[in-house]
């Protein structure tokens, strides 16, 4: 069996509450269980350290394989207003999201939504597909999409590209129209000159 990297994430959020912040480092433990490195303030963020320069450097850092965006209300209007920690870490992510068209490295979880349903979303990540952790009853379902996610070993792959139908490759027969109008043309002739026909 090959070996597979643990791979290193770290975990943004809000501390909008005690249980919110219980509920990450719940997710933050199920992760470690399952072989992820996971860099998280409750574990990494020690008394005396800058938190904006620990933020600065955790989403930066290209040892991290990705940062998920632990969303809330909170988080969003942290975000949006470019306030406290949440702010700072936005002021770095953004440009690196709009930036790229193809990042990856960035993974939205919603975990509140508003009363028209809608998940709450920063503006720069409004356009972004997340994994929504709102429904406690779907959180199996959706933490196993993001270990797939985390691990780059996706559920429904693409299928090895095939050769070219035979049928394809075989030169065109003339269209059923152009014979037609030939047939009528070949007629003509006959009927003006009975000599021509063969």
């Amino acid at each position: 069996m090959a070996t597979i990297e643990n791979p290193k994430i770290f975990i943004s959020y809000s501390w909008t509450t005690p249980k919110h912040s219980d509920w990450v480092r719940v997710l933050a433990e199920r992760l470690t269980q399952d072989g992820v490195q996971v860099i998280l303030d409750q574990w990494d963020l020690k008394e005396g350290q800058d938190k904006y320069a620990f933020m600065e450097r955790m989403v930066s850092d290209s040892d991290i394989q990705k940062v998920l965006l632990i969303i809330d209300r909170r988080y969003a209007e942290k975000a949006n207003a470019r306030e406290g920690g949440v702010g700072t870490e936005s002021q770095i992510v953004s440009p690196k999201v709009y930036d790229s068209a193809v990042q990856e490295k960035f993974i939205p979880i919603v975990t509140e939504i508003d009363g028209e349903g809608k998940a709450y979303l920063p503006t720069y990540l409004k356009s972004r597909i997340y994994l929504d952790f709102v429904d406690p009853q779907r959180f199996e379902d959706e933490y196993e999409r993001l270990l797939r996610i985390i691990y780059d070993r996706r559920s429904v792959k693409r299928p090895p590209l095939g050769a070219p139908p035979s049928h394809i490759l075989e030169p065109d027969p003339v269209p059923i129209k152009v014979t037609h109008k030939l047939n009528r043309i070949t007629d003509f002739f006959i009927q003006q000159n009975p000599a021509y026909k063969c």
